[in-house]
């Protein structure tokens, strides 16, 4: 597995982790330009522990950037092929880091932007046991789930209107998936924004997130 560096933010003084939360961030970027979303993230979840990782491929004539997969010749035949290639790597560090604080997957909420949201969407698809929700800011599904595919997370996607990278259209096709499975998924489409993360989509993402936890909370009551 790659060593390289990941970046870890403890709860609030006095707090024991209640969950872990994990970002991942885009293709050619850095574990670096996810700390800004941890903070905003952690402002709304006090008492979560931030795990905040490099990717695990260095991108070639740029120095500091990373990919999690090889974006060379990627097309939609390949792609799966490529995001299942890296998810024992995520699922070892995952796994390393629940340990860690002794937290379930239940407890593990994946947040990726583009590249990162597409190796957190298929990792909860390939891996049932990681994580209990996913916010996916400009991501898609590597290969739509299957009929037949169990899936226990919350998904909650979060997609620019006007993004031209990846298409709106890839969150709608998916949210209908997911919906189709009985899947508790939300989707928003930020007006005005392109393949980009703004103050109004970390919130909602954030938000999200928050509701979805009061939910399953309600639900276990009952």
């Amino acid at each position: 597995m790659s060593t390289s560096r990941a970046y870890r933010f403890a709860p609030t003084p006095d707090r024991p982790a209640r969950h872990l939360f994990v970002f991942l961030h885009g293709s050619g970027a850095t574990a670096q330009s996810m700390i800004p979303i941890a903070f905003r993230f952690q402002a709304r979840f006090p008492s979560a522990a931030m795990l905040v990782p490099s990717g695990f491929r260095r991108v070639a004539q740029r120095e500091a950037a990373q990919d999690w997969y090889s974006t060379r010749g990627l097309n939609g035949e390949n792609h799966r092929e490529r995001v299942a290639a890296v998810l024992p790597d995520l699922e070892d560090l995952v796994r390393r880091e629940q340990m860690a604080l002794g937290l379930s997957a239940r407890r593990t909420v994946l947040i990726g932007f583009s590249q990162g949201g597409t190796l957190a969407l298929e990792a909860v698809k390939a891996l049932p046991r990681l994580a209990g929700a996913v916010v996916a800011f400009a991501a898609r599904f590597a290969s739509l789930p299957k009929p037949d595919q169990r899936i226990d997370a919350r998904i909650h996607l979060v997609h620019g209107a006007y993004d031209c990278i990846v298409s709106r259209v890839h969150a709608e096709r998916a949210a209908r998936s997911l919906n189709a499975l009985h899947v508790p998924v939300t989707l928003d489409i930020v007006d005005d924004l392109g393949h980009a993360l703004s103050h109004r989509a970390i919130s909602l993402g954030s938000l999200r997130l928050l509701q979805g936890i009061y939910e399953r909370r309600r639900a276990t009551l009952h």
